[in-house]
């Protein structure tokens, strides 16, 4: 920024905003990789991996026995792991607690934002599509 034309008071004041903003975002910048690693905590304690195997009769989060009539387990909306009540995240759409958490990483980082601004607003990679136009 050229901070010539402003007079003394006005480059500190510009300056402190500037200070005060970088050390904003330096917090949020911690906090999302506090949650993303959380995500990964949770992720590496389940098993819930395509390429790891576990019992159709356990949890896929936290390897707990399901039973055959008492916590016999769901189905999660998110991942479609059979799911111990323990596990459950919510009262009628619930989610697992590794989906829950996906979910609001991406809620609290803006990562859904980038996604759907990329959905709209595809980048072009610098190639022209050639369009003929045919005269009779």
């Amino acid at each position: 920024m050229d901070l010539s034309l402003l007079k003394v008071l006005e480059k500190e004041r510009v300056v402190e905003v500037l200070r005060r903003d970088k050390q904003l975002r330096t917090v949020e910048e911690d906090r999302i990789r506090r949650m993303k690693h959380d995500l990964q905590e949770l992720q590496m304690k389940g098993a819930k991996t395509f390429g790891q195997q576990y019992g159709e009769r356990k949890c896929a989060c936290c390897q707990s026995p399901l039973g055959t009539m008492w916590n016999s387990g769901a189905v999660c909306r998110g991942c479609s792991h059979r799911i111990c009540s323990v596990c459950r995240v919510g009262a009628m759409n619930w989610k697992c607690t590794v989906c829950h958490a996906y979910r609001e990483v991406k809620i609290r980082s803006g990562e859904w934002f980038l996604e759907e601004k990329a959905k709209r607003f595809p980048l072009t990679t610098g190639l022209f599509i050639k369009v003929r136009l045919h005269t009779r």
